[in-house]
């Protein structure tokens, strides 16, 4: 009879044990999913960003408006953005600082996004994104010639 309790006891604590585990995986995975959400509209918002500036061509008012919106989604950025993400994001700047006023590599600049781009997907999906690697996808973005 004393026997019979033990089972009982050690079966009701394995079955908490379980439950507690299975919560705590369930929560995690939750949290992980709100994260992706926000990282996931923060590194659109970068592209939509950097297409602003692009289609903003020679005019000076969408480019001042262009360059607001890039500024604050850099703000978040730097607050949820993976160090690959961030590294790609620095040379993105670099390319675009180093290119001002003049005539760039366009081949260079669709390295530079494909690179963030690459970065962002491991970051959100790493499974995924090792997949759609091992495919040698290449990314396209409209980048519009510059006017000097």
């Amino acid at each position: 009879m004393f026997e019979d309790w033990i089972v009982v006891i050690c079966g009701v604590v394995v079955i908490i044990i379980v439950a507690a585990a299975a919560l705590l995986q369930l929560l995690g995975s939750e949290s992980r999913m709100h994260e992706n959400t926000h990282k996931l509209r923060v590194y659109t918002d970068l592209l939509n960003a950097i297409t602003e500036l692009n289609l903003a061509g020679g005019d000076p008012y969408r480019m001042d408006i262009a360059k607001k919106n890039l500024a604050m989604t850099l703000n978040r950025l730097n607050l949820v953005g993976s160090t690959g993400v961030l590294k790609s994001t620095n040379d993105l700047l670099d390319f675009l600082n180093e290119h001002k006023d003049k005539e760039f590599d366009t081949l260079r600049l669709h390295n530079i996004l494909n690179t963030l781009v690459i970065e962002a997907r491991r970051d959100l999906n790493p499974s995924h994104a090792r997949k759609v690697e091992e495919a040698q996808v290449r990314y396209r973005f409209f980048a519009p010639p510059r006017n000097k």
